[in-house]
């Protein structure tokens, strides 16, 4: 089947080209929604919930353990995380160049640039 493994409380978990493979199913026509869910001994809203990703072609978003997260939310995050690996580049930047400037002042003489008026 596509079972990957068991949860630490005993259930079942699939993978998501399994729950895609089985809605396939579904609206080939092969079979009905409550056909699946008796052949997969799983609830019906379960097996809803896959096809409503399915359709919404979110199914890269949905995992093993039956947590879903919609593609919208997934894109956000991850666009999220390109900004800000953006924004630590900066600052790392940012960081290295006070770290240079600091070390040519410190090869200075400390006399320099003061005024002995």
């Amino acid at each position: 089947m596509g079972e990957i493994a068991r949860g630490a409380d005993g259930r079942r978990l699939f993978t998501p080209e399994f729950k895609k493979q089985q809605i396939d199913r579904v609206l080939r026509g092969d079979l009905t929604l409550s056909e699946l869910t008796r052949e997969l001994d799983v609830s019906a809203s379960v097996v809803r919930k896959w096809k409503r990703l399915v359709e919404q072609g979110s199914t890269a978003a949905m995992r093993a353990n039956g947590d879903v997260v919609p593609a919208h939310r997934l894109r956000e995050a991850e666009s999220r995380i390109r900004e800000l690996e953006r924004a630590l580049g900066r600052k790392t930047m940012e960081v290295e160049i006070l770290q240079a400037a600091q070390e040519e002042v410190k090869k200075r003489p400390r006399w320099y640039g003061v005024s002995t008026r």
